[in-house]
């Protein structure tokens, strides 16, 4: 091999690691955290870091069970008719939400 083929090796090696370590923060990296609001105001805030699981109940009687795992929050259960919140799947970038109308809850990631 030569001199210009090793080099041309090592600058995309570098490259790919410096990508891989570039995304790993991004996406997992410190700072996120969870907002849970209901009824526009802010009741919970978590860490996306942390492993937990919170059931909100609702003023209509209702209630929601959301899991906070692995830098990802989901919804695993909900009292509401249409439980689209629990088919809305996992969230862990700021900005993306997760909305319960029937119970008045939004979940949304945010740079903390």
């Amino acid at each position: 091999m030569s001199k210009n083929t090793i080099r041309l090796m090592l600058f995309l090696f570098a490259a790919a690691l410096l990508l891989l370590l570039g995304r790993s923060l991004l996406f997992h990296g410190p700072g996120k955290k969870v907002l849970i609001s209901q009824d526009g105001v802010l009741i919970h805030s978590y860490s996306l870091n942390e492993t937990r699981t919170e059931i909100i109940p609702a003023a209509n009687g209702g209630r929601n069970t959301l899991h906070i795992e692995n830098g990802e929050v989901w919804v695993t259960d909900a009292s509401c008719p249409d439980r689209l919140c629990e088919h809305m799947g996992h969230i862990s970038l700021p900005g993306e939400i997760i909305a319960c109308l029937p119970n008045r809850l939004i979940v949304q990631i945010s740079e903390e």
